[in-house]
């Protein structure tokens, strides 16, 4: 009889064989529970079977997710670091007898490793860390290759776009566009202008994207990736808004300038967020309701004209006329014809029938004569008399007309000084000056710049049917510029930025060279000290200031306290050393 060995049974086999290796083996399921250790894992690691990875292995756990996450069919090498000696992580997927997928690992010793498969592992391992800053990155990410494919997808872009990875992986930006997935591109447009690209998207269900588009070059400048982040800033943009609007009711003053505001003359909003120009809006008011001559003074473009329509709305006559009239746009040897009219036959060239003035066109209604100083003297005369006895007397004739006119004028010159040099008649500077408003200007109205500023750029996106917005920088350098033209300047700007400007953001560099200028220098610009004055004395001289500009828009010393960024221990002694208590 022969003797037969037994047969082998293969399952028993691979256990011993697992059991005897001394390399740690051990696999585990989804949610990172231990379902197979072998006795050298369980003697060097000490794990068994149910416990979770998570707590004796954290950094095995993490990149267990990272290899799950990257869906790789090349097993990853990852070198980790243990209590007392680095170890290797070699990964990969294998499913047990009901076909659940489970990650199986086997953990040599590093040092082994050679220096060019050490050089491999540490390049896989950045790449499994690379894959996991991207996934929790709270901006939307994604990466597209030169000719704008998407190749990857972040699951911050997921939830911003409300699509899986997988819908849009492997297509065209091209493609996408139409379907409505956004309006612009910031990827495509990167991988045709070969530069960064910054826009701003809007998205079907009505939020707002700010994309910017990186390029990514070989070492040959070869376009080889396009990154793209996004971020929402639907709720941003609200909030931003809503705190201009909180920080415009902080007093009483602002609050009534609100409910002014909502009244528009010609289209434009009064924008008034400044005590001064609440102050000048509030007189116009007042003076609308009585039928006085109103003299209305400030630099040019800093609105007079605005406040003129103001008055006429609010008056009794805004149902009449109200003529407009330049008085230095008109020639000298013709302003008397064009304001109190001519007769036939008056002078070379004169309409056969003659012509009613600009007076008698405005009857019952209002006068607006801006530039008054430009006025000649021949005229101020015939002007003063109507403002004495409503009587006018057309050039060539010897009828006079009574009417009913009311005065409103306007100059950006000092009367006063022109009174002096016998250029303008102190009578009539004295008829019209019964009421005189002054119109601040824009580098004296800090509180209105940025809600103007924004004002406009929308008014004139709307206009140009583009979308603009400013970026923070862009915005904070045209609020501390001092648009010496005033809001005439200040429109021209914004304008010029909606036209101009290349992308939907506008940021510094798309700012004209007079106001990027002015913020290069870090200075005012009107900063202009005395040769003779020490520093000392500067210094001193700018705190007084600022101390007396705090007292008066302060209530007590604890309110400017706190908006110096000093005790108020502090503001009484300076308060008293300045003579200001």
């Amino acid at each position: 009889m022969t003797n037969q060995e037994s047969p082998i049974n293969p399952q028993s086999l691979a256990a011993n064989f697992l059991d005897a290796i001394s390399v740690p083996l051990l696999a585990c399921d989804g949610q990172e529970r231990i379902v197979f250790v072998n006795p050298a894992a369980a003697s060097q690691l000490g794990v068994k079977v149910g416990m979770s990875l998570v707590e004796p292995l954290p950094k095995l756990a993490e990149a267990i997710g990272n290899f799950r996450r990257s869906a790789t069919s090349n097993p990853p090498l990852t070198i980790l670091r243990g209590a007392s000696a680095p170890y290797l992580a070699m990964l990969s997927t294998v499913k047990d007898a009901d076909g659940q997928k489970l990650t199986l690992c086997l953990l040599p010793p590093a040092p082994s490793i050679p220096d060019s498969d050490r050089r491999v592992l540490d390049f896989e391992a950045l790449t499994l860390e690379l894959h996991a800053i991207i996934d929790s990155s709270s901006d939307g990410l994604f990466v597209c290759d030169g000719d704008a494919n998407v190749i990857r997808v972040n699951p911050a872009s997921e939830r911003i776009h409300k699509r899986m990875a997988s819908e849009m992986v492997g297509r065209n930006m091209r493609e996408l566009i139409p379907e409505g997935f956004i309006d612009r591109s910031a990827a495509l447009e990167a991988s045709l202008q070969k530069k960064v690209v910054s826009l701003l998207q809007n998205m079907p269900n009505g939020r707002k994207l700010i994309s910017i588009g990186t390029p990514v070059f070989d070492q040959s400048g070869e376009l080889i990736r396009v990154v793209v982040s996004e971020r929402d800033i639907t709720e941003i943009d609200k909030l931003q808004r809503e705190l201009e609007n909180q920080e415009a009711i902080k007093d009483q003053f602002r609050h009534q300038m609100l409910e002014m505001q909502q009244a528009e003359f010609e289209g434009r909003k009064i924008i008034a967020r400044s005590p001064n120009m609440i102050k000048a809006l509030r007189q116009a008011l007042k003076v609308a309701a009585a039928d006085s001559s109103v003299l209305i003074l400030g630099e040019s473009g800093v609105g007079k004209g605005v406040v003129a329509d103001m008055i006429h709305s609010n008056s009794q006559r805004a149902d009449r006329p109200l003529i407009k009239i330049n008085c230095g746009a008109i020639p000298e040897s013709l302003i008397e014809a064009e304001l109190f009219g001519y007769e036939k036959g008056a002078f070379t060239g004169a309409s056969p029938g003659g012509k009613p003035g600009q007076f008698e066109l405005a009857h019952e209604g209002i006068l607006f004569l801006d530039e008054i100083a430009e006025l000649p003297l021949a005229a101020q005369v015939k002007l003063l008399r109507f403002l004495e006895d409503g009587r006018i007397t057309r050039l060539g004739g010897t009828e006079e007309r009574k009417l009913d006119v009311r005065v409103l004028a306007a100059t950006h010159r000092d009367l006063e000084e022109m009174i002096e040099q016998r250029t303008f008649r102190l009578d009539l500077y004295y008829r019209l000056n019964v009421i005189p408003i002054h119109v601040p200007a824009v580098r004296e109205r800090k509180d209105c710049l940025v809600p103007l500023i924004r004002h406009y750029i929308d008014h004139f996106s709307a206009i140009n049917k583009v979308s603009k917005r400013l970026t923070r920088a862009a915005l904070e350098a045209l609020a501390n510029y001092s648009f010496p033209g005033n809001v005439r300047e200040l429109m021209n700007i914004s304008e010029r930025l909606v036209v101009m400007s290349e992308t939907e953001v506008v940021d510094l560099a798309d700012l004209p060279s007079q106001v990027a200028g002015s913020v290069r220098t870090g200075v005012p610009e009107d900063l202009d000290w005395p040769e003779t004055m020490t520093l000392q004395q500067a210094l001193e001289a700018v705190e007084r200031n600022l101390l007396a500009r705090a007292r008066e828009r302060y209530r007590n010393q604890t309110m400017i306290a706190e908006a110096l960024g000093v005790n108020q221990s502090t503001i009484a002694r300076k308060l008293k050393r300045y003579g200001l208590s």
